[in-house]
């Protein structure tokens, strides 16, 4: 099996130098800000151990000339705009100083990198990520990658109160359905409890939309694969995050599972302090 390479992108101040870090301490070899002209070549050298390029908005106009070659695969970091905003105040950043100032800079560079974002296998959200966790997130595709070609689904919950969720390749609205929240004996527990599940999975709605996620995402896993992608994320939104959006996450991935899937369990926003 070919040793897996990683084209790294995304904003800057979105954690770039970190994830790269990450691959390096992992064992990889990196290139930085490498040329897009030689990105075919780069993916084709022989090599025995992981590899990964940045590719970023230090290009410029070179960005629209990236086609990612076969084998390579892209993994955009992101955050919130008012994250990156306040991460660009603490440094210097040369190649912004001709897009503007503040967020009309973060706009042309999320522009500039439109084709890399489109054409992502994996996004992570590092708005409230602690540094740790982002570098566990880059070992665990580091070792995925290189030991299963099988496609891994993410499953995620999060509360739209609290903004997009902009890992996600799909977002499901949840809240179309009755909110425990307005429960008051339901509103201090979370969708982690069997009272609040109870009351979610109660509801012929939810019965409705997991049977209709559940086989639209067996359909998808079979496509993915064919086209030789490893990772899918779909992730399910309600106003909190922490009851409908949880109990439907939970039980859908309980239920790919059923279907012989890999499949990994996020809740972006449940550990956020009690309503109350």
């Amino acid at each position: 099996m070919a040793a897996p390479v990683w084209i790294l992108t995304g904003p800057s101040g979105a954690g770039k130098a970190t994830a790269l870090a990450a691959f390096a301490a992992a064992g990889a070899e990196y290139v930085d800000n490498l040329p897009v002209d030689l990105l075919e070549g780069f993916v084709v050298l022989p090599r025995e151990s992981a590899a990964v390029a940045v590719i970023d908005a230090r290009q410029d106009g070179a960005l629209q000339r990236v086609r990612t070659a076969a084998g390579a695969r892209v993994l955009y970091l992101d955050a919130r705009d008012d994250v990156l905003l306040r991460r660009l105040n603490d440094r210097v950043r040369p190649h912004l100083a001709a897009l503007g100032r503040g967020l009309s800079a973060v706009n042309a560079e999320r522009e500039l990198l439109a084709p890399l974002r489109a054409a992502a296998d994996v996004v992570i959200d590092t708005s409230d990520l602690p540094v740790e966790q982002l570098e566990a997130r880059v070992r665990s595709l580091l070792h995925s990658d290189g030991a299963s070609r099988r496609l891994t689904c993410t499953v995620s919950s999060f509360g739209f109160k609290y903004g997009p969720q902009l890992e996600a390749d799909w977002v499901v609205d949840t809240r179309l359905m009755a909110n425990p929240f307005w429960d008051a004996e339901l509103r201090p527990l979370t969708g982690l409890d069997e009272p609040v599940r109870a009351f979610v999975l109660d509801q012929p709605e939810a019965k409705h939309l997991l049977q209709q996620l559940t086989d639209l995402l067996g359909w998808a896993a079979e496509r993915a694969a064919a086209r030789d992608r490893l990772h899918l994320h779909l992730a399910l939104g309600c106003t909190g995050g922490r009851h409908r959006s949880v109990v439907l996450a939970e039980e859908l991935a309980k239920r790919l599972r059923d279907k012989e899937l890999d499949v990994d369990v996020r809740h972006r926003d449940l550990a956020r302090p009690d309503p109350r």
